[in-house]
């Protein structure tokens, strides 16, 4: 029997330790990613959405992005606190570069949860997230803004797009030709060991 319950703790598989990721991380990474796949797609699509269609798909991706945006934002920040896990069998080479092109998507989902709501409120709208709620511009209208955060959010989305495709190479890369556990710590914890 413990004589104190400081002696004893039991592991937890819900925050990362230094060879696993956690729930938390795994959930976060997952939500995100599906944001990330789906505001691509309906940004793409208002490029080539006809005169009608327009506002409804920039209004579709508007109201994807406020609902996410919380939850992105956690993301980042959840990830900038816990650091990188080291894969069992990673070179600390390649363990550099994965935590270097992770820190740099950070970097550029970032601006494009900055640029994106600075976007639509220099247009003059308000960000709306479907019916659930409505955020009013906090400035007037401005071209000069709104061209710029509009620079800044397309080509963030592209660099981000690139970095996912690199990421993406990099995690099959690990399952088909190399023995550790790339694939499986992103899928479950207990598999990370």
């Amino acid at each position: 029997m413990l004589q104190n319950n400081e002696e004893y703790r039991a592991p937890s598989n819900l925050r990362d330790s230094d060879s696993i990721y956690g729930w938390i991380s795994i959930l976060l990474h997952w939500v995100t990613a599906v944001t990330i796949i789906v505001l691509w797609f309906i940004g793409k699509s208002i490029m080539s959405a006809s005169p009608e269609l327009l506002d409804a798909q920039r209004q579709l991706h508007v109201s994807v992005a406020a609902s996410a945006w919380l939850v992105i934002l956690i993301r980042i920040v959840w990830r900038l606190r816990s650091g990188h896990p080291h894969i069992n069998g990673q070179s600390l080479l390649i363990h550099r570069i994965a935590k270097a092109t992770h820190y740099a998507m950070l970097l550029l989902l970032l601006s494009m949860l900055l640029s994106g709501p600075l976007m639509v409120w220099s247009g003059g709208d308000p960000v709306t997230a479907f019916s659930w709620f409505s955020i009013p511009a906090p400035i007037s209208e401005s071209i000069p803004i709104h061209e710029f955060a509009y620079f800044i959010h397309s080509n963030s989305a592209l660099l981000l797009s690139l970095l996912v495709l690199l990421h993406v190479g990099g995690a099959l890369k690990h399952l088909m030709f190399h023995t550790d556990d790339t694939i499986a710590r992103m899928i479950w914890p207990g598999k990370n060991s």
